[in-house]
């Protein structure tokens, strides 16, 4: 099998440091007689090349026509930046991700996850902790980089540190506090591509069901032996 491997390291800093190493195999993924970059989800058993695409068309974004962006057509890649608090990392987090690795022909992608403090502070309570939220962007498929704890503001120092050409998130605006929506300073730097949300999952949706179904899935875990208390 002819592979390439790289590796790319990032570390960051708030009592603990973590040090991420991404390994992207590209290899080649048999459908219907042509190949697919690991851009794209993962072909099921049994699945047609017409079920694939109804499937995954509905989700994915037309790729960006570069010409667009004069000052980006010398570069051999576009560096893009997504972030967010990934908790209970699910399709809908991933779809997002696969939206922007497909935004351009060849895009390398930085996910930023917000770190816990800022995300209790400003969110809420998470399920998972920050090292684990972390350790489930980093095995995407379809990310290069992970900074973690990321920012929950982008600054232009911040975009120019990491050297991104442009931000991907939602195109609703995102409002915190007095701040009417915090990605408006990329857009008025025409840095930031908006793509749509995936409806059909969210955390929200999970801890409603684990709620509506607590006394089933409480009952579970103490047929299999786990304690009424949880260490956390």
């Amino acid at each position: 099998n002819n592979l390439q491997y790289k590796a790319v390291v990032s570390t960051q800093s708030t009592g603990s440091v973590y040090i991420i190493v991404k390994f992207s195999c590209y290899s080649q993924v048999m459908l219907s007689g042509s190949d697919c970059s690991h851009n794209l989800p993962a072909v099921l058993k049994d699945e047609t090349r017409d079920e694939y695409q109804s499937k995954f068309g509905i989700y994915l974004k037309q790729v960006e026509d570069i010409s667009k962006y004069p000052h980006l057509k010398s570069k051999d890649q576009i560096r893009i930046y997504v972030d967010g608090v990934f908790d209970m990392f699910h399709f809908g987090h991933a779809n997002y991700i696969m939206q922007a690795k497909n935004m351009f022909p060849n895009v390398f992608v930085i996910a930023g996850v917000v770190g816990t403090e800022a995300t209790h502070k400003l969110k809420g309570q998470t399920v998972m902790t920050e090292e684990e939220r972390c350790e489930s962007v980093r095995m995407c498929r379809y990310v290069d980089l992970v900074i973690c704890p990321a920012p929950w503001v982008i600054t232009e120092d911040f975009l120019k540190k990491h050297r991104i050409d442009f931000v991907c998130s939602e195109g609703d605006p995102y409002p915190m506090g007095d701040v009417d929506d915090i990605y408006k300073p990329i857009k008025d730097m025409g840095k930031f591509i908006a793509v749509p949300s995936c409806p059909a999952v969210s955390i929200s949706g999970f801890i409603t069901r684990i709620i509506y179904y607590y006394d089933l899935y409480l009952q579970r875990n103490l047929d299999r032996g786990y304690s009424r208390m949880i260490s956390i």
